[in-house]
């Protein structure tokens, strides 16, 4: 039996979809709402074996100043963050959590201005004020829940932000495990060239056609909302074609309730997103990139990366060798690079058994003796299970067009 972490809620969001009525969602230029929004999250969830709760905590007495939790596992466990990359929510965590939840009390945290966080206007204007409305939020989110010393996993711009966190508040911060994070090395000099020349050529139109977007504000999500009815088709293309490029693949049940959620949060109100101009520059080249910055890290630091993740692993070896030069390690897993195989961006997605397995083995130390051992072999066996379930599906599948087409043979 599954779990229901919307139980006292089922009601109260049927009741706003009824209300809302059926000639208005026909005739709505975007097909989404916070309710559909929380509905959607609720499908990602019931594909869950543990129990999960899920709440929005005030982070500020305003409107819309509030972060959505997704929590669970054991309550006497170490406490595990997980923060999602842009344009993402804690829902690509789905995949993990049941695992996770078998050694820590788990808490995944959309940031503010993303997710099924609040939506407040997004007044920053530079990279400073930009980290401030990120970090204070989380900050005051911690303080509400009385957390103590945790373990902080940011993925992509998520990690970025959960080193500058650990770097604002060392105190707080157990461990730090960057997952595929962006904002690690510094731009190239002379980055810009290789699409630039002295003559005029399409390649370099549609470069300054980029940067101008991007330094406009211009986000995937704008362009999904501007899509209108057209955003679902576009949002299950990319699902569809991105999550079957490496690792395991998500089925037909899966595919069908992510692509309603990475909907729902990509068509929200934009407010969040619009940070990604202040914090990275055309090309994810961050304005303060990390390998400056993490010199002054007082916590220890473990980087997990997909084998053919486009934020280049190379980067966090660079970074980990350069901290190796600088400090001891403060643990056996500091500064250590975890890549992971056949996994890509969304490695935790890709290769869900293996990302845990290599979470396990990044914070053995904070563990009960011996469990991390026990849960990396529980991991290796569900991978297994798993592909000879996709073997036998991908089996049955041939078998099925195989007879379809004697079937079509015969007819003719």
């Amino acid at each position: 039996m599954r779990f229901n972490p919307y139980r006292g809620r089922s009601a109260q969001v049927a009741m706003a979809l009824q209300r809302h009525g059926r000639w208005a969602k026909l005739t709505r230029w975007r097909p989404t709402s916070k309710q559909e929004a929380i509905q959607s999250e609720r499908g990602i969830l019931n594909l869950l074996r543990s129990k999960w709760e899920v709440e929005d905590v005030p982070v500020a007495p305003k409107p819309d100043h509030y972060v959505h939790v997704t929590k669970g596992g054991k309550e006497d466990g170490p406490a595990l963050v997980l923060m999602p990359g842009y344009g993402a929510g804690t829902g690509f965590f789905y995949r993990n959590l049941d695992g996770l939840s078998r050694a820590f009390k788990v808490y995944a945290v959309d940031w503010l201005g993303t997710g099924l966080s609040g939506r407040p206007a997004f007044t920053a204007v530079d990279r400073a004020t930009t980290e401030d409305f990120f970090l204070e939020s989380l900050n005051a989110w911690r303080a509400k829940q009385g957390l103590g010393k945790f373990i902080l996993v940011g993925h992509s711009l998520g990690g970025y932000l959960a080193a500058t966190y650990a770097l604002r508040h060392p105190e707080q911060v157990e461990h730090l495990v960057l997952v595929g994070p962006a904002g690690i090395p510094a731009k190239p000099e002379g980055w810009e060239s290789r699409f630039l020349g002295d003559t005029w050529s399409l390649r370099t139109q549609l470069y300054k056609l980029a940067t101008q977007a991007w330094m406009s504000g211009i986000t995937p999500g704008s362009v999904i909302r501007a899509l209108g009815p057209w955003g679902p088709g576009l949002v299950e293309k990319y699902v569809t074609g991105r999550f079957s490029m490496q690792g395991q693949p998500l089925d037909a049940v899966e595919r069908n309730v992510f692509k309603d959620y990475f909907y729902h949060i990509a068509a929200a109100r934009g407010s969040g997103e619009y940070a990604l101009r202040h914090i990275l520059a055309p090309g994810a080249w961050a304005h303060a990139p990390l390998e400056d910055r993490l010199s002054e890290l007082k916590v220890p630091v473990t980087f997990i990366y997909g084998e053919h993740d486009w934020m280049n692993p190379a980067a966090g070896v660079a970074a980990a060798n350069k901290l190796d030069q600088l400090r001891p390690r403060k643990v056996s897993s500091d500064h250590v690079v975890e890549v992971v195989p056949d996994s890509g961006h969304f490695v935790f997605l890709e290769q869900p058994q293996r990302f845990n397995a290599a979470l396990f083995r990044t914070t053995e130390f904070y563990l009960q003796h011996g469990l991390a051992t026990k849960l990396i072999q529980q991991e290796e066996q569900d991978r297994l299970r798993k592909l000879q379930m996709l073997r036998e599906e991908a089996q049955q599948e041939a078998d099925k067009t195989t007879q379809q087409q004697k079937q079509a043979a015969r007819q003719q």
